[in-house]
């Protein structure tokens, strides 16, 4: 499933609508004249939608070529909300590869393994988002820190 905000699900769903009456590709131009958005955001958008592998763009002959339009999506309001989504997705993932982690330690995973499993593992996370993702879910009672005599650890 793909994320995407509103105004990318206008392009995608101007694309979709517009299949039959351009099988193969589509310009540019009548994107935006259907529309009526400037090409900037109209080239924004498209460019969104090609990192998420629902399109192909030629920007020299200024033609987008469909890839796999009738992907699950998921619309959000803005790119504001597109970011607090992800975070959230982030910190989900990141519960589960703790959960993972605490489970082969026998309940108790120690502070550097579990930083390490978050930094270096499949997430690669920054040392500060890190950070704050065990910070929330310390703070939403997910996740304890457990301070022992050869160190801190935590537990679920």
């Amino acid at each position: 499933m793909q994320i995407i905000t509103k105004s990318e699900n206008k392009v995608l769903m101007l694309l979709k609508n517009n299949k039959e009456k351009y099988p193969d590709n589509i310009s540019y131009d009548v994107i935006k004249d259907i529309l009526g958005i400037s090409e900037v955001r109209l080239v924004d958008s498209l460019e969104l939608l090609q990192k998420k592998d629902f399109i192909k763009l030629d920007p020299d002959k200024k033609l987008v070529y469909y890839d796999d339009l009738n992907m699950e999506v998921k619309v959000v309001e803005n790119k504001s909300a597109l970011k607090r989504y992800m975070l959230n997705k982030t910190e989900e993932d990141a519960y589960e590869i703790i959960q993972d982690v605490i489970t082969k330690y026998e309940g108790y995973a120690p502070r550097y393994v579990l930083e390490g499993a978050l930094l270096y593992g499949q997430l690669e996370l920054t040392p500060k988002r890190t950070y704050n993702i065990i910070v929330s879910l310390e703070n939403k009672k997910l996740l304890n820190k457990v301070a022992k005599s050869d160190g801190e650890y935590y537990t679920i």
